[in-house]
């Protein structure tokens, strides 16, 4: 009876950690989306005969989203894979210290381009390998002649973390 009553619980947890896994990132990817920020220094990625080539930066941008997402890619390589992140080393560090970050991965599955240096991406989230939350909606932004995942979507995350920790401390590097 113990063994099943363990399992429940268990069970119980794992479930309230994916739902507040999907809470988090739910919100991030809301204030992705709602992102007007300008991308400064950027040109014109990608190109085959002097147009833009859909087809190569989407590769790129799954290939930036999932290594950023990924729990083995280490911190400073996230900071080169994020949006202004050397100044969101801060934001970084309170993003890694969350004990659920090592457990997340996501899986790019579709990648639009509104314009030639921004990318709408289609993504699942999954927790210890298993799908979680499926079609979310994240951005990334070319800058520098490299796609990075939007810095919206990281202070989504951590506002959202803050908020439900109770906490209303500035987190560092986002606005």
């Amino acid at each position: 009876m113990n063994g099943t009553n363990s399992a429940q619980a268990r069970a119980a947890r794992h479930g309230r950690a994916a739902s507040a896994l999907v809470a988090l990132l739910a919100a991030a990817t809301m204030a992705a989306c709602s992102s007007t920020s300008p991308s400064s220094g950027s040109t014109t990625p990608a190109t085959s005969g002097g147009t833009f080539n859909s087809a190569s930066a989407a590769s790129e941008v799954k290939q930036t989203w999932t290594a950023f997402f990924s729990k083995t890619t280490p911190i400073a390589q996230k900071e080169a894979l994020l949006q202004n992140g050397q100044a969101m080393a801060g934001a970084m560090q309170a993003f890694s210290s969350n004990a659920m970050v090592s457990e997340v991965t996501a899986n790019v599955s579709d990648v639009t381009f509104p314009s030639p240096d921004k990318a709408d991406v289609t993504y699942s989230i999954l927790l210890n390998g298993q799908v979680v939350e499926n079609s979310m909606a994240g951005n990334a932004v070319y800058e520098n002649g490299k796609w990075l995942v939007a810095d919206t979507t990281l202070c989504g995350l951590l506002q959202l973390a803050e908020s439900q920790s109770g906490s209303s401390a500035a987190i560092p590097g986002c606005g």
